[in-house]
């Protein structure tokens, strides 16, 4: 998949941006607060999904302007295709080859891409919701009956944690709660299976791809942690006992559920585990080395995304160089092989070992080729 072109007026600082990409490697250079994510995300914003940064469409809106408008021009294995976005104060406008949609998320599968973006970092940093949500936003782009799965866990996870505040005060209801259970238990364990799936592959091609990052000198390892199961070597097949087990689970923890006033097992409180040469990443990782591991599960995602769809997904990389030695900034500029990438970076001098490709400057939210 490649983006032959983007057109951008009025979003955020760029108020007229035309970029027409080369196939392999774009950087785009220019000092803080000049436009570089924002190209970026007004890249992104045609995946389907909402802004990585958490912005609302106003807030994408350049200041004192009533729309923004995005086009690119994309083309896959079969044809080139066009997609355009307008966002005005209260509605929103979304075409793909000029046929409109209900919304943009109806562009999803259309246009692939995967974006690190600093605010990624926390995947390392923080606790297990964002690195359930990034295994969740994964599968679901190669497995799409997956997001119907978890969409209805979350349905009935929510209406049993009403039922156990409800509990407390009447104590009859607790027989209620089986019901309830039975469907999380069924949920719950085709969930796993997927997930368990999903981060064997992502443990496989992360270790090969870190390899290269720290030529050989740093192991990553990824691993599922069940809150419900405690051998996932045995949970391979949806089957009537792996749901017991599952449903067993929920039951033993009844008492604690309830003086806590929520489910506290289940695949939403399930945690991906990233270890660097046998240790926490989260504890004894460097900056440089949690900024690695991010970067290696983004372009795992890439590959992985890849041999599902067979398509080449586009590969973001927002603010990637800082913090990372020389090696590693050669590998993204100059091994990451197959996909059409773009960097943004602050300092020119990271771009110097660019082999192949192009470079852009912007000032201002206006862009302008270099050599």
């Amino acid at each position: 998949m490649k983006l032959n072109s983007i057109n951008a007026k009025n979003f955020r600082n760029l108020n007229e941006l035309e970029l027409h990409a080369c196939n392999h490697m774009n950087i785009i250079y220019g000092d803080n607060a000049q436009g570089k994510t924002n190209i970026i995300e007004a890249i992104w914003l045609f995946s389907g999904c909402k802004s990585f940064r958490g912005a609302k469409d106003r807030e994408m809106i350049a200041f004192l302007n009533d729309f923004a408008d995005l086009t690119i021009t994309f083309e896959d294995k079969e044809r080139v295709q066009t997609a355009r976005i307008k966002m005005e104060d209260k509605k929103k406008c979304v075409l793909l080859n000029k046929v409109p949609l209900k919304s943009a998320s109806e562009l999803s599968g259309n246009f692939l891409c995967v974006v690190f973006s600093p605010t990624h970092l926390s995947l390392v940093k923080d606790g297990p919701v964002l690195r359930r949500k990034f295994l969740d936003t994964a599968i679901a782009q190669i497995k799409p009956q997956y997001l119907t799965y978890l969409l209805q866990y979350e349905k009935v996870l929510s209406q049993k944690n009403a039922l156990i505040k409800d509990v407390k005060k009447f104590s009859q209801l607790k027989e209620t709660l089986d019901s309830w259970d039975i469907q999380l238990a069924k949920l719950g364990t085709i969930i796993t299976i997927f997930r368990k799936d999903y981060v064997s592959k992502l443990d496989k091609t992360a270790q090969s791809i870190y390899s290269g990052f720290s030529n050989d000198k740093e192991k990553i390892e990824l691993s599922y942690q069940s809150t419900v199961f405690s051998d996932l070597s045995e949970i391979d097949n949806y089957s009537d006992k792996n749901i017991e087990q599952y449903l067993t689970a929920l039951k033993q923890n009844y008492e604690q559920d309830i003086k806590y006033g929520f489910t506290t097992v289940g695949i939403h409180r399930d945690d991906l585990g990233i270890c660097l040469n046998q240790k926490d990443c989260k504890t004894y990782g460097s900056q440089g080395q949690q900024r690695s591991t991010v970067l290696a599960l983004k372009l795992s995602e890439a590959k992985i995304l890849k041999s599902v769809t067979g398509e080449n997904p586009i590969i973001l990389l927002d603010d990637v160089m800082s913090e990372l030695d020389t090696n590693r900034q050669d590998y993204i500029l100059n091994h990451v092989k197959d996909s059409q990438v773009f960097v943004t970076c602050c300092d020119i001098a990271n771009t110097l070992r660019l082999t192949d490709g192009k470079i852009f400057h912007i000032q201002d939210g206006v862009l302008t080729n270099e050599k």
